[in-house]
């Protein structure tokens, strides 16, 4: 069983994991928790940076029970560097590990992966294009803060054009009814039209801004993205867009007050440090419950 994007599962899929993900964080610390994947072996190799997603789910990997192996920087501390094709070096690891959590900047490279094991491939993020387990751990965090998945006016901001976190993120909450969906970007950086044809396809009400003041006072969730320095092949071009839309410490009186403000992470000055302070700032709880659904995945792919 791959996890390779959340347009993969259906609507009772995705709540069972959040169930699931539910059962983990009430048993975290249950010795019969830590069994449960006991002489299991969990490869993590990472060909991009990554602090939550790869730390999440070692840590889980281990709270099961499991052990990992894992290659922080794969595209200089693998046989990459030598030249090995993907699918390689998935064939290689489907000898050592029983699951194989994979991060790559190329899209559809995971997929490529899967199609040479049996092993269990997990998407961790494949360049713009997908990070199911990020969207199983948003929506988690939604229904967790706001208690409901439905009717609800999410509001993303930044460069939603790169984003695989919005493209992994809409398909799960459009299972669920009366949910819209409003993209505020810089012009440059706005959602693609093979983007806009996929949600059109799919029925889903989405609308476009470029004033983030316009946005929040209505915005159930506020959902703040980087600019991807790392999209850019025109650095200059990095520069002159990074600080379009900065979320300060003034926004917060002309938002809700059951607003949650969410971010994948890392942010770099999309979120002013001193909103950090206040209860509506879910990002860093967004990230803790990261782990609990990345156990959950974990068990997913074994059947268990």
């Amino acid at each position: 069983m791959h996890i390779l994007s959340t347009n993969q599962f259906t609507k009772d899929e995705v709540e069972k994991l959040l169930s699931r993900a539910s059962e983990m964080e009430k048993s975290l610390l249950d010795p019969k928790t830590r069994t449960l994947l006991a002489g299991k072996i969990v490869a993590c190799i990472f060909f991009e940076p990554s602090t939550r997603t790869r730390l999440s789910f070692e840590t889980a990997a281990l709270r099961l029970g499991a052990n990992v192996i894992s290659a922080e920087n794969a595209m200089t501390n693998s046989s990459t560097y030598k030249g090995e094709i993907i699918e390689d070096t998935a064939r290689m690891l489907s000898c050592y590990a029983d699951a194989i959590v994979i991060r790559h900047p190329t899209p559809g490279s995971v997929e490529s992966a899967s199609l040479v094991t049996e092993t269990p491939v997990i998407n961790a993020g494949d360049g713009g294009n997908q990070h199911p387990t990020q969207a199983l751990l948003d929506l988690y965090t939604i229904k967790k803060e706001l208690g409901r998945l439905d009717n609800l006016n999410i509001v993303f901001v930044g460069d939603v054009l790169h984003s695989r976190t919005l493209n992994s993120l809409v398909p799960l909450l459009a299972f669920y009814p009366g949910n819209k969906f409003q993209f505020i970007s810089p012009k440059e950086l706005a959602i693609s039209v093979e983007q806009k044809e996929k949600l059109i396809e799919k029925n889903i009400e989405f609308s476009e801004g470029y004033s983030l003041e316009k946005a929040l006072p209505n915005a159930d969730v506020v959902y703040m993205m980087r600019v991807q320095k790392e999209r850019f092949t025109n650095q200059n071009e990095y520069e002159r867009v990074k600080n379009f839309f900065i979320l300060k410490p003034k926004h917060l009186d002309i938002m809700k007050k059951e607003t949650i403000i969410m971010h994948p992470l890392p942010r770099v000055n999309e979120i002013d440090y001193e909103i950090d302070k206040d209860k509506r700032a879910a990002y860093f709880r967004q990230a803790q419950n990261g782990l609990y659904v990345r156990m959950a995945l974990l068990l997913y792919v074994f059947n268990l």
